[in-house]
């Protein structure tokens, strides 16, 4: 044995450096080849597992929270005609029948009625359209009626009537009128429209 010195500390002779003051030591010659063993550190593995778990069991927790269902639902697409106002409706109904009857060939009058009272297309309350036209193939009012149910129940309209002096057929869609107080039934998705028979007249 022998003391370190710097801080005197006694030593066996195997050291390299002082474990008291970390000062270089002398290998005596006996322990100058043998294999140096490090005193075992610790194992960071255990702890790195154990955090992922935790950080795992806390994501899926979180996931079936409201927390996470907010965090992961998709964005909502935004109803088109949510800004349309009922009379901008009207208009573009009565302005796409006009394009679909001049694409056919067909010529058109409309009339709008309340309740069964002639009325202005600008009218607050339910209105009903009336359509007179000639078309040259009966079968050619689906498409063009088609093409506006989307607008109807977003113009407030309670019945779309199209009349076809040629064929003296009738068409009648009828849209049912949402709960005033039910927003959802706004949505053009709930504008079931349904069409009666055509009429013989």
């Amino acid at each position: 044995m022998h003391d370190c010195p710097v801080c005197q500390v006694p030593l066996h002779g195997h050291e390299r450096v002082c474990p008291s003051c970390g000062a270089k030591q002398r290998v005596r010659r006996e322990f100058a080849n043998l294999p140096q063993f490090k005193e075992p550190g610790v194992n960071m593995v255990p702890f790195i597992i154990g955090i992922g778990i935790v950080i795992f069991c806390f994501v899926a927790a979180a996931n079936q929270s409201w927390i996470g269902q907010l965090m992961t639902r998709k964005p909502q697409a935004e109803d088109p005609l949510a800004r349309v106002s009922p009379l901008e409706a009207r208009s573009a109904v009565e302005n796409k029948i006009a394009e679909g009857l001049q694409a056919v060939g067909a010529k058109a009058t409309f009339k709008w009625t309340a309740a069964g009272a002639e009325a202005d297309k600008s009218a607050s309350k339910p209105v009903e359209l009336a359509v007179d036209t000639s078309l040259q193939d009966p079968n050619s009012h689906k498409a063009i009626i088609d093409n506006v149910k989307d607008y109807m129940l977003r113009a407030n309209m309670t019945t779309l009537t199209m009349t076809d002096a040629k064929s003296h057929a009738t068409w009648t869609y009828n849209v049912p009128a949402p709960p005033p107080s039910d927003d959802a039934a706004a949505s053009p998705d709930n504008a079931a429209t349904t069409e009666s028979p055509a009429s013989q007249q």
